[in-house]
């Protein structure tokens, strides 16, 4: 039976009249010539430029995978990118390359991936890459992921250690928080995006703020907590006391004091 490493990396067929090509030269981590003289960029993936740090390793990586081999390319878009090349999903056999790059830590997710069918697959392989320190992710060649939580980073804090006076509020992670509608309990997480206009203020979760938990403070509280919160919030590690509703769809809790929300990072 396939892992489901394996299922994210591979495709069962791909689409009928898909381009195959012969792989002739490697330019970098994420794009090659063929043989008849196209260019083609490996779609949703960034790498070092060959002259950064990391870059030569990234290309080397890139080379032995597809380097000399017959590769078939899928579209997202028909549409050529800035340098002229074709922007595409590159497999070689049944392994999808640019996930390979993603999953092995020597390509990041591309700032203009937000449209592509596959992001949210090349998505979570960046995550789990990061998160363990693959590739060249230890050596801070790419900017660090929206959401990302490093192993231990949140799980030494979902312990009840009464330091906050608040002994038996049980302490959920930010992703089991809709778990506890109605209840009065303690999230932890890390605050990956911020926003605020004139009536309120959120500290989102999760890149999907529709779908995930969030805090909202209203314009009326706004004056107890720090200037301009928004930064203050942003990119920090805390927990939240209060009481989880269900919102629009999603969980959420409003507060009203900075006293619930502990900065642990």
């Amino acid at each position: 039976m396939r892992t489901a490493l394996t299922l994210i990396l591979t495709s069962a067929a791909v689409a009928a009249g898909a381009d195959r090509v012969l792989v002739d030269k490697v330019y970098d981590g994420n794009s090659f010539l063929t043989s008849d003289s196209q260019q083609v960029i490996l779609l949703g993936v960034d790498v070092p430029a060959i002259h950064l740090p990391g870059g030569d390793i990234s290309r080397d990586v890139f080379e032995k995978l597809v380097r000399g081999r017959r590769v078939r390319l899928e579209a997202d878009s028909d549409d050529p990118d800035d340098r002229g090349g074709l922007r595409r999903y590159v497999f070689c056999g049944d392994t999808l390359v640019n996930a390979m790059m993603l999953h092995k830590g020597f390509g990041a997710l591309s700032a203009d991936s937000a449209s592509l069918r596959r992001k949210d697959t090349l998505r979570s392989l960046e995550l789990a890459a990061a998160r363990i320190g693959k590739g060249l992710w230890p050596f801070d060649v790419f900017p660090e992921p929206e959401g990302l939580t490093r192993p231990g980073e949140i799980d030494r804090y979902l312990v009840d250690d009464d330091r906050s006076g608040l002994p038996g509020f049980k302490v959920v992670s930010w992703a089991d928080a809709d778990k506890h509608y109605g209840r009065l309990v303690r999230v932890v997480g890390t605050v990956v995006a911020t926003y605020r206009s004139d009536k309120v203020f959120i500290m989102n979760f999760h890149q999907d703020y529709r779908r995930y938990f969030k805090v909202a403070v209203f314009a009326r509280d706004l004056h107890k907590f720090p200037a301009r919160p928004e930064d203050f919030y942003k990119k920090r590690i805390v927990r939240v006391t209060g009481t989880v509703r269900e919102y629009e769809g999603a969980p959420e809790m409003v507060v009203n004091d900075p006293g619930q929300i502990e900065v642990l990072e």
